[in-house]
């Protein structure tokens, strides 16, 4: 769940599991893509224990719930950066009683692009409270707006000295759907997928199950400027093989631990079961997750013990070869 709101359907591959060996077995290119990056690669738990945005250290991608109503935010208008992506972005409109989604919004006239940011007093956003384009990074908002189920991120979000806010791409779901967005649509990341349903978050670990895959990114000299299913995009310009959208999972072999804490086995168990998906370019094995005091330094320093060699890349074909399976949704499973 993200708020009161699904991560989508059950039925969506984020949330289908993967540890049948026997219908996802591994991907004929797993090796050589491992051999690739580095068998000795450790993962990297790509968050920070930190919940205050204005420190130093405040470190992951945080979520942004909005109440039935939406009273923490006032839809601000939005603009695009110059070299930005609004032909490939998501926006809203108002339309008297609420705000409608639209695709492409380079459509859309000069100051009737809307976003729903959280006002300045309750915003979380990646990056806390840095607000410089040439050293705060991607500065990714995530949002849900719970009373229409509807999810809306943004990258590369930034606020004006005058107020205003501008980004580099917008991208929005409806949470009930698997719809997806056009083919070929960039969104807050390089493989034009959701963030926040595959994001590690500290309530979940904490609770002892995360029953949804989880989001990883790798350099860009070993990424394939292409992507298969289920992403929608592609990003860099390298001559390396792993597709955006490849899936790979912790080996059934890999014992976890019975000494780990319960949200670190939490984490291996999901990479075990629903896997990681290829989700942009970044360092090797980095997986994102929110900024939270919840989690255990203990939790971090475990599930980095994990190495590439304890992965395996996973072959789909159980599904895309399906003949109920349509490319341009999310389903996994009918």
């Amino acid at each position: 769940m993200l708020g009161s709101c699904p991560a989508f359907p059950a039925s969506a591959i984020f949330n289908t599991r993967i540890d049948d060996t026997a219908r996802f077995p591994a991907h004929a290119s797993s090796a050589s893509w491992i051999a690739a990056i580095g068998a000795t690669r450790a993962l990297h738990a790509d968050w920070g224990t930190q919940a205050d945005p204005s420190a130093g250290d405040y470190y992951g991608i945080p979520l942004n719930l909005l109440a039935a109503g939406t009273p923490e935010t006032d839809w601000p208008t939005l603009s695009y950066t110059a070299d930005g992506a609004p032909d490939e972005s998501d926006c809203a409109v108002a339309n008297g009683s609420g705000h409608d989604l639209v695709r492409n919004c380079q459509s859309l006239p000069a100051g009737s692009v809307r976003f729903p940011i959280p006002r300045d007093g309750v915003i979380q956003l990646e990056g806390g409270t840095c607000n410089d384009p040439g050293t705060c990074g991607d500065r990714h908002v995530l949002v849900v707006e719970q009373g229409a189920c509807r999810l809306w991120e943004s990258f590369f979000t930034y606020k004006s000295s005058g107020g205003a806010w501008s980004a580099y791409s917008t991208a929005a779901w409806d949470l009930n759907s698997n719809a997806m967005r056009p083919t070929g649509w960039t969104s807050g990341d390089a493989a034009g997928l959701p963030i926040a349903p595959l994001l590690a978050r500290a309530s979940e670990a904490s609770a002892g199950e995360i029953a949804h895959a989880l989001r990883v990114t790798f350099r860009d000299a070993v990424l394939a400027n292409t992507y298969v299913w289920p992403a929608r995009h592609r990003a860099g310009n390298s001559a390396g093989s792993i597709p955006f959208g490849a899936r790979l999972r912790l080996k059934a072999s890999v014992t976890i631990p019975s000494s780990w804490t319960t949200q670190a086995r939490a984490l291996a168990t999901a990479m075990q079961r629903h896997g990681l998906i290829v989700a942009d370019i970044g360092s090797d094995l980095y997986v994102q997750g929110d900024p939270s005091a919840q989690w255990s330094g203990s939790t971090i320093a475990q599930i980095q013990g994990l190495r590439m060699s304890d992965f395996e890349f996973v072959d789909l074909g159980s599904v895309t070869r399906d003949p109920r399976f349509s490319a341009d949704s999310f389903a996994a499973s009918w």
